[in-house]
């Protein structure tokens, strides 16, 4: 764990990050998986980390988690910019959220709501040829399966509970 501080004279507000590395390559069977549990935690205004951090404790405008799957070096990143009286705080709530995750199966309820967000936003792009090209590039320059596309959906809605625990 390392923990980084840079101080600004007159701020008032801090920006906190949680990131991690992960091993995340494109196409690997566990990037759905991976994005529907960044949706839950911190992938909107239904997120999570936005629930907790600012309709709840009112900390912050808002806060967030990102997931990069990347050939080389994947990243997690969950972020809030809060005010400085708050940041430790914010932090602890952060990594309160990831350990809910981690200990409690996610609700049904949630699980089939991120799916379903993500279905529609899946939908959305396929109305965009730069991103049907992009798809096609990825399979090419990422050596994915040739059906991940294809298959998107069908492999999205077989996302579990389970599975959210276990990434």
């Amino acid at each position: 764990t390392k923990v980084v501080f840079v101080p600004r004279v007159g701020a008032v507000q801090s920006v906190v990050n949680v990131t991690y590395p992960i091993n995340l390559k494109p196409g690997n069977e566990d990037v759905i998986k991976a994005r529907v549990l960044n949706t839950i935690l911190g992938g909107g205004s239904q997120g999570r980390l936005f629930l907790d951090l600012r309709e709840k404790h009112g900390w912050t405008y808002g806060s967030y988690s990102s997931i990069k799957d990347d050939q080389f070096d994947g990243t997690f990143t969950a972020y809030a910019k809060c005010r400085n009286n708050v940041s430790d705080s914010a932090v602890a709530a952060i990594l309160d959220e990831m350990n809910r995750l981690r200990n409690e199966k996610v609700a049904a309820e949630d699980l089939q709501n991120s799916i379903t967000y993500m279905s529609g936003g899946f939908a959305i792009a396929l109305e965009d040829p730069a991103r049907v090209a992009q798809y096609a590039i990825n399979i090419e320059r990422y050596h994915m399966p040739k059906d991940y596309y294809k298959d998107y959906l069908k492999t999205l809605s077989a996302v579990s509970a389970d599975d959210i625990q276990n990434m």
